[in-house]
């Protein structure tokens, strides 16, 4: 039986996507089995009649069928539902889980948004993507960008984690210049403060074709390789 970790972020738009990419390429490469999962998805492309995330996953990842709630309108899933009403029942995206950690090591399971995403309007409050880890029972990995307000964006989302007791493992910040002051400021403080392993990936000109290679180059480094395993907690890597 494998394990799951939730990818979440600092926000929309920062790249979760991309960082579960580059996590199923770096741990597929170390011998890890491991898939990806997009419980919600919202935002039909009408020109390709795709949704961006789950077709992302099989052009680039080469993985099928990653999601489970799909809705047309790009807007939050708790607005979605209400916009192009269905029913959903979150059991079926916890048995989904279930049976994907039963073919597979390490499950990645992104969210939509960030943790105080609402995901499911009710009668008198809201089911939120923080009440979906917590049914999950899984740890996070959090993503936010490199640049200024991340110290901010990071603290206070860890913060926040905190008060609902889901353990973030580490954070990845994407769009990273190793050349920028600030931004090397940023993951010093941010690492200073959490006392947690983080990982960086660069603004790739054509992510689609470099993703995979930068993994390779990542992978090359011992220093790189501990840091995977103390956050997955594989003692096989």
């Amino acid at each position: 039986m494998g394990k799951s970790f939730f990818i979440t972020g600092t926000g929309t738009d920062i790249g979760k996507t991309v960082a579960t990419g580059f996590l199923y390429f770096t741990l597929n490469k170390l011998g890890i089995k491991t898939t990806v999962f997009k419980p919600f998805q919202t935002g039909l492309i009408e020109q390709t009649q795709t949704y961006p995330d789950l077709g992302w996953y099989e052009s680039v990842l080469g993985v099928k069928n990653t999601g489970c709630f799909v809705f047309e309108p790009e807007t939050s899933p708790h607005l979605a539902i209400k916009m192009q009403p269905k029913e959903v029942k979150i059991e079926a995206a916890l048995q989904r889980k279930k049976e994907l950690e039963q073919t597979n090591d390490l499950v990645l399971i992104e969210g939509a948004g960030g943790l105080a995403v609402p995901l499911i309007e009710q009668e008198d409050s809201f089911y939120m993507t923080k009440d979906f880890i917590k049914e999950l029972n899984i740890p996070a990995i959090l993503v936010s960008l490199s640049g200024l307000g991340s110290i901010h964006n990071v603290i206070t989302t860890n913060l926040y984690a905190q008060t609902y007791e889901i353990p973030i493992h580490s954070v990845i910040f994407n769009k990273f210049d190793k050349d920028n002051v600030i931004q090397q400021d940023n993951i010093h403080t941010i690492e200073k403060m959490l006392k947690l392993p983080t990982f960086t990936i660069p603004d790739f000109k054509n992510v689609k074709e470099e993703l995979e290679k930068y993994s390779d180059e990542c992978i090359k480094s011992e220093q790189f390789k501990e840091k995977m395993k103390e956050v997955f907690l594989y003692e096989t890597i």
